[in-house]
């Protein structure tokens, strides 16, 4: 959990979300895996939308319990929007999509907008 992040990814659950559907917390995207080259991947804030209205840390069946499942993508900076986020929603998009959930829309939250960098995450598919 971060100081900063954790509060920014709740506020998108409670008030643009409306509270609807299960937020997941550090939801584990990718496993580490050193014979295979990669780390650990972690979301601040995956949203099962026809799920029940709850929050949680995550948990081991959390990467098999979204195949399926109609999902929105949250990752927040405690800083303007720039390169290093606008990244992040779109490999988190992907990496849900690589788990067969249905990503309704991959979100970025931050403190501060830059116009520039707007235009080029809104021409990003489901961003």
């Amino acid at each position: 959990m971060s100081k900063h992040e954790t509060p920014m990814t709740r506020w998108y659950w409670r008030t643009v979300n409306k509270r609807q559907g299960l937020l997941i917390e550090e939801f584990a995207a990718l496993k580490g895996d050193k014979e295979k080259g990669h780390s650990k991947r972690h979301i601040d804030g995956v949203i099962l939308l026809d799920e029940p209205a709850e929050r949680r840390g995550p948990r081991k069946d959390d990467r098999a319990l979204v195949k399926g499942k109609r999902v929105i993508v949250i990752q927040s900076k405690n800083r303007r929007l720039g390169m290093g986020l606008i990244g992040q929603v779109v490999v988190s998009r992907q990496l849900l999509k690589d788990l067969k959930a249905k990503v309704v829309k991959s979100v970025g939250v931050c403190k501060g907008n830059d116009p520039a960098m707007h235009r080029i995450l809104l021409k990003c598919k489901g961003c």
